[in-house]
């Protein structure tokens, strides 16, 4: 019986050093023509597998794409574990000199407010949608509509950077400004829930998960509607720059697919779901 515990465990251990070394020998040649990315998911959500694809026919080189936040990216890159981060909100200057960030815009999010199908407005003034959010506007007959409360889903993130949403809106850091009854959320998937399902409900996200939902409208502000070419010719203001972070100034690989983001090509799929950067 020991003889057959002690084959056992020998052979137990060869199949262990074995898948190691098996590990080892199948992803040392394949790093070398991949790439790494982990962040925002506004970026991870379609754009980064389409620039990934055409990267990948052009080059032979694999690009793998790994979603999160802000946060995520800036601490893939600084722990070596990916050459690229993907952010939504700008880094510190702080931050970036402490952790040797370098910062590349890619892209711009255009930022979009969606309502209900069911309700019958189209547009908002920028000073309204403030308003709503600050709890100076509280029922949707003060905006034309029936006499219910508004419902506002804000998404409370990134906190400790100049986020793009909470800026617009004229929010402090710690959102004392923000009315008592909004109601808030994690993440944008949250906020499209909410307001897919209840009638009086009102939120903001990217444009990027709104496109194709037939569940949502799309609200125009000051009577401009969120779209790239509008983003492109300076007509709608509501937007953040996307960027990618590595870690000090990125290596060969890593800057030419950077090239290829900001070529033509790039920023033409780019485009596709958000507004270019150039």
């Amino acid at each position: 019986m020991k003889n057959l515990r002690g084959s056992a465990l020998t052979t137990c251990i060869q199949v262990i050093l074995l898948s190691f070394f098996l590990i080892i020998t199948h992803h040392s040649p394949g790093a070398a023509q991949s790439l790494h990315f982990q962040g925002t998911h506004i970026l991870a959500y379609d754009t980064m597998a389409k620039l990934a694809s055409a990267y990948q026919q052009q080059t032979g080189i694999d690009l793998l794409i790994k979603g999160g936040g802000c946060a995520d990216g800036v601490v893939g890159v600084t722990r070596d574990k990916f050459e690229m981060g993907g952010l939504c909100c700008p880094v510190k200057n702080e931050e970036k000199d402490r952790l040797n960030l370098v910062v590349h815009p890619i892209a711009r999010d255009i930022k979009a407010v969606i309502v209900h199908p069911s309700n019958p407005l189209d547009t908002l003034t920028a000073e309204q949608l403030k308003e709503l959010h600050q709890g100076k506007i509280t029922s949707w007959v003060e905006l034309g509509w029936v006499d219910k409360p508004i419902a506002v889903i804000y998404r409370k993130h990134c906190l400790d950077r100049q986020e793009p949403v909470r800026i617009f809106l004229e929010l402090d850091d710690k959102l004392n400004r923000l009315a008592p009854k909004v109601i808030t959320v994690r993440t944008d998937k949250e906020i499209i829930d909410y307001v897919s399902q209840f009638p009086t409900a009102i939120g903001i996200t990217s444009n990027v998960f709104v496109k194709g939902n037939n569940g949502l409208k799309t609200l125009k502000i000051d009577g401009i509607a969120p779209t790239s070419d509008n983003v492109e010719v300076g007509l709608y203001s509501f937007t953040a720059i996307l960027s990618f972070v590595t870690k000090g100034k990125p290596d060969k690989k890593t800057r030419r697919f950077l090239d290829f983001v900001l070529s033509e090509k790039g920023q033409s799929i780019v485009k596709e779901n958000l507004a270019g950067i150039r």
